[in-house]
């Protein structure tokens, strides 16, 4: 058995690129309550990863990328509602800037009009730190490095992205981080080796295909959510079945 991941960005009215409609999600989510599905916290993943829990046989990790502001106002009470669990990756310098600026009225745009708003507007679109603590009975929060490695505010190089996201996380949310998703899926040999000498060892891509309880946790394949909940339905199917999601991967990576 494969425990699927889910990869998500944004929640928004209408779907578009890396964005679901709440429409969409909300149809997502009624599907895996109401059909058995248990959605993992990250530590549960981690120890199932290792070999160390048990997990049944419908399981699955929901994951968000970056700290959008949308998956406060829309994801959060929808999971709720459906009483699922999730883990979001923030980029923690990001969330450090939402957190200082002004107050905003939340703005809805899509994804590249949102990166644009992080540099001249950061708390219209991104989380701050009390909004992500105020989730916490839904969310997981672990790191998507400091910088996204867009050098919006600041140029940095890989061991401070290590660093200053665990800094950032320990100072907020009182532990020791060991998770890290890469931006954008991109990664080399040696970054992995990097991160793991600052102990981040259990490490997420954007690759498609299965997880199995084998102890490798450096490669943590993701499905990027699209269209409806009969989408889902159908790859969840196939991605929590070793032989097909191992197929699947191949042939459509």
């Amino acid at each position: 058995m494969s425990v699927p991941v889910l990869m998500y960005h944004h929640i928004l009215s209408q779907d578009s690129f890396i964005a679901s409609s709440v429409k969409n999600f909300d149809a997502q989510m009624k599907y895996l309550n109401e059909n058995g599905w248990k959605s993992l916290t990250s530590n549960e993943f981690y120890l199932y990863k290792q070999g160390k829990l048990k997990v049944p046989k419908k399981s699955l990790l929901i994951t968000f990328d970056d700290g959008w502001r949308d998956n406060f106002i829309y994801a959060y009470p929808i999971l709720k509602k459906y009483n699922l669990k999730a883990t979001l990756f923030v980029v923690t310098q990001w969330i450090e800037k939402s957190s200082n600026d002004i107050e905003s009225e939340y703005i809805e745009k899509k994804h590249n009009e949102c990166k644009k708003l992080v540099l001249t507007n950061p708390r219209a679109v991104l989380c701050t730190w009390s909004e992500l603590k105020s989730m916490k009975d839904v969310f997981d929060i672990h790191s998507h490095t400091h910088t996204h490695r867009d050098k919006y505010f600041s140029d940095i190089d890989w061991t401070e992205e290590f660093i200053k996201s665990k800094e950032m996380i320990k100072k907020h949310f009182r532990f020791d981080e060991h998770f890290l998703c890469w931006p954008r899926g991109k990664f080399t040999k040696e970054l992995v080796k990097e991160a793991i000498k600052k102990d981040l060892d259990i490490l997420f891509t954007t690759q498609r295909g299965i997880n199995l309880p084998n102890n490798n946790l450096t490669e943590i394949k993701r499905i990027s959510v699209k269209k409806d909940a009969k989408w889902l339905k159908k790859n969840l199917a196939i991605f929590s079945n070793n032989f097909l999601g191992y197929l699947y991967a191949k042939v459509k990576p």
